[in-house]
């Protein structure tokens, strides 16, 4: 409808962030799971996601959402069921993403497990209501990533693809299982000392380890640590604005979608690729959720732990990067 070059951009920032602001005052239960949903479909692909590939995903969440429901019936009793289930599903997640840096569905399961693991342990959630509640969002979010394209149409052009060709890349079953055990008991351990990051911490782990290898793992790194950090320090002047300056919350919307344009142009200067872009603007929407609905009477103190949160899931990644380091084969020439 209306066409322009900022288009994508447009969409990206505003589609989620009028969402996460609706859904939070419509008092909905999880409102940043939808936002979450969207900007996972908005850098999927540059261009708009086929509507057979979100049907693709849809299956894939009503499976793995019934795998959950069946498996906790199954194994009520027992302290290992669900873990074991998460673990399998994270497992096949970096197994798919080692295979392929590129694949939707190994990038949904990932954020599916975790949020999963996140709404039952911590916030107490029936396994039985997973289903429903994961569908419900998946939905609302397809009709307002459709919608965006509607209204705003165009392909993304000024943020890279994610590597084409990842040389040496191959599938080490070991290195798998020891990237999908460490994200797990990091949750385990999160949950278990009541920490209010684990969503946050989780899936910035998962996604800066997931891929395999890289021509050049330090830059690559190094692109994921400050496009990282940026995104959160772009939440701090919303902070202020809602907790200090007491400002409406028509002025703290648009300082939120002032402070996503210039994340979106960050990463344009940055040439960030796709997957980065993904992850900066994941972890914005996690962190504006977080301080739109805090309720506490130290909000810097709130917005410093969540700095240093995900200070340690960056440096946890980065370790181990540095343990599971892959270096690509050296191809022989054809006789």
């Amino acid at each position: 409808m209306f066409r322009s070059p900022a288009n994508p951009i447009i969409r990206l920032v505003f589609a989620p962030i009028l969402l996460l602001f609706f859904s939070i005052y419509q008092g909905e239960l999880l409102p940043v799971l939808a936002p979450m949903f969207v900007v996972i479909f908005l850098t999927i692909m540059p261009s708009k996601p086929p509507l057979g590939m979100m049907l693709k995903l849809l299956a894939v969440l009503i499976v793995a959402s019934l795998g959950v429901t069946v498996i906790g019936d199954m194994l009520f009793g027992s302290p290992t069921g669900f873990g074991l289930f998460c673990w399998l599903t994270l497992f096949f997640s970096f197994y798919r993403s080692h295979n392929d840096p590129k694949d939707m569905v190994a990038t949904f399961l990932l954020i599916f497990v975790v949020i999963t693991f996140v709404i039952n342990l911590q916030f107490n959630i029936p396994v039985a209501s997973i289903p429903w509640l994961m569908l419900a969002k998946f939905l609302t979010a397809l009709v307002v990533v459709y919608a965006s394209f509607l209204l705003f149409p165009g392909d993304e052009k000024d943020i890279l693809p994610d590597e084409q060709d990842m040389e040496g890349a191959e599938t080490h079953l070991g290195l798998i299982a020891f990237k999908t055990t460490t994200v797990l008991l990091t949750m385990y351990f999160l949950v278990a000392t009541g920490s209010s990051q684990t969503l946050l911490i989780a899936i910035t782990l998962g996604s800066m380890i997931k891929i395999p290898v890289s021509k050049d793992q330090r830059i690559f790194r190094n692109n994921r640590l400050v496009a990282t950090m940026v995104g959160i320090l772009a939440t701090i002047p919303i902070m202020f604005t809602k907790s200090y300056l007491l400002f409406p919350q028509w002025a703290v919307l648009g300082i939120t979608c002032f402070m996503g344009l210039q994340l979106a142009s960050f990463a344009i200067r940055r040439k960030c690729r796709l997957s980065i872009y993904q992850l900066i603007f994941t972890n914005f929407i996690v962190l504006l959720n977080q301080i739109l609905t805090y309720q506490g009477s130290q909000p810097f103190n709130a917005e410093l732990t969540r700095l240093l949160s995900i200070g340690a899931a960056i440096v946890l990644a980065t370790i181990i990067l540095n343990l599971t380091r892959v270096d690509p084969k050296p191809t022989s020439a054809p006789q």
